[in-house]
């Protein structure tokens, strides 16, 4: 029996790839705090990651706005199999997808965020 994969099921996909490139955004800025607080020496190095701090926000905007594009797309006319056809996995993957997008925000944003604290 062939499968039916919709390309609207990889929006986990998207989310994921969407949280890591928010993190890794903001390795450059929350790296040296934290493996300075756990006494790591030498932590330094990673303010140096700062030059790749634009490309990844880019990916994460990118990332995401696909995510919402095939999250959202078409709801009104479901296939059967696809993400909006099931009510609960359209409804966990809309709670993913936000909580995702906070997650990555908070991370793209954690150089202003610190600079309040220190």
């Amino acid at each position: 029996m062939k499968e039916n994969k919709h390309i609207e099921n990889k929006v986990g996909l998207f989310i994921g790839s969407g949280v890591i490139a928010g993190i890794l955004a903001s390795v450059c800025c929350i790296g040296p705090l934290v493996l300075t607080i756990l006494g790591v020496s030498g932590a330094a190095i990673l303010s140096k990651f700062d030059v790749l701090r634009l490309p990844f926000m880019i990916l994460v905007f990118a990332l995401f706005g696909v995510a919402g594009i095939l999250l959202y797309k078409k709801r009104n006319t479901c296939e059967i199999g696809s993400i909006c056809a099931d009510p609960k996995k359209f409804k966990t993957m809309v709670y993913a997808y936000w909580i995702g997008l906070v997650i990555a925000v908070i991370g793209l944003m954690s150089p202003y965020i610190l600079a309040k604290f220190f």
